[in-house]
């Protein structure tokens, strides 16, 4: 998706944030529109919500206006929340992955029809979805918790979910509409027309298997598990569908990097100062060093949010460039493809870091 800036050299600098950050929303709009019209994977679905829910709430608080009806605006603001919990105190994430497994735990015995049998703890109670290339990109457990799905009998459930991206869906569709008639109309253009998330193991948490290493706890494990599929997610399914110079896809690329550097800082806050998890985090140095450099608040903040009006990201300097120059301007002059190939080079560490902590040899994998 190629950018270009039209009648900006006589514009107040002002004025050329308030029209970039337009086009900026148009970009993703565009993007997530072409994803809603070819993608019907279920898990893709779910795994997407997060990041299209990020697009809703970010258009409502630039707009200043709530256009969802109350209970998905809430629902929507807390899915767009999920995105960076695990950037929390490890804490307060640790509890978090606890009360969704033992959730889980108690949904998937409740379902065994004899009561012996909910006694022998060989009940399953996450399944995990990979693609053929054995890389795994999501987890029940993972989609429960940004989805607040309390029961999986329930009915109701699935109709919140169903009304959820109705709304979503719609509100998308309104966006497309309100800038139909706009002169600047942006073009995506795509590598795959649609994707399938094919394989899926079932495991159980409550006891020693292969897959997780030994001598982690459940909670660690699962921490690892979620970040790795949010991180694979982006990098082998996300990317594979646009060309390489989507922007709302590095936008989203950079926001899930950001919060599992930013999640692995707290893990490793939380090893230094409590007793009950020790980790040693040599192996992550490089991670930490690397992200150091390459994360910065006036970058975060605008790729979070919608508005760049005096926040110091455009400059008349580099306007002209790709992205509209906001990577020159924020890193002194380093330019666009030279950050991206450092963030997927730290996307890459994270992700074979997060590897580690698992045997991928030792689960089998099934089609769906």
């Amino acid at each position: 998706m190629r950018m270009k800036v039209y009648k900006m050299e006589n514009d107040s600098l002002y004025e050329i944030e308030k029209e970039v950050t337009v086009r900026i929303i148009q970009e993703d709009m565009e993007s997530i529109y072409s994803l809603m019209l070819t993608e019907k994977d279920p898990i893709f679905s779910m795994a997407s919500i997060p990041y299209y829910a990020l697009f809703v709430q970010a258009c409502q608080e630039y707009m200043e206006i709530v256009y969802l009806p109350e209970m998905e605006a809430k629902r929507v603001k807390d899915i767009r929340n999920y995105i960076k919990s695990y950037g929390e105190k490890f804490g307060k994430t640790k509890r978090k992955i606890q009360d969704i497994d033992d959730s889980q735990d108690r949904q998937f015995r409740d379902m065994l029809k004899f009561d012996f049998m909910k006694q022998m703890n060989k009940h399953l109670n996450l399944g995990t979805y990979w693609i053929d290339e054995k890389h795994i990109v999501g987890s029940t457990q993972m989609y429960a918790d940004f989805l607040e799905i309390e029961n999986l009998l329930d009915p109701q459930s699935t109709e919140l979910q169903l009304e959820l991206s109705y709304q979503i869906g719609s509100f998308v569709s309104e966006v497309k509409k309100g800038f139909r008639n706009c002169i600047y109309q942006p073009v995506v253009e795509r590598k795959e027309q649609s994707i399938k998330i094919g394989y899926y193991a079932d495991l159980n948490t409550n006891v020693g298997n292969q897959f997780f290493l030994e001598n982690s706890s459940k909670e660690l494990n699962l921490f690892f598990l979620h970040l790795l599929c949010n991180m694979n997610f982006v990098k082998y399914i996300l990317r594979k569908l646009f060309v390489d110079d989507n922007k709302w896809v590095f936008r989203v690329e950079y926001i899930v990097t950001y919060y599992t550097y930013r999640a692995l800082q707290r893990l490793k806050n939380y090893c230094e100062n409590n007793g009950d998890i020790k980790f040693d985090f040599e192996t992550a140095s490089d991670i930490f060093i690397k992200g150091e450099i390459l994360f910065q608040s006036n970058l975060r903040n605008c790729m979070m949010h919608y508005g760049l009006e005096n926040r110091n990201v455009l400059s008349y300097k580099y306007i002209q460039k790709d992205f509209f120059g906001i990577i020159e301007t924020c890193f002194a002059g380093v330019d666009y493809q030279t950050y991206i190939n450092n963030l997927r080079e730290l996307s890459d560490m994270i992700i074979l870091f997060l590897e580690g902590r698992f045997d991928m040899t030792k689960i089998k994998i099934y089609p769906m």
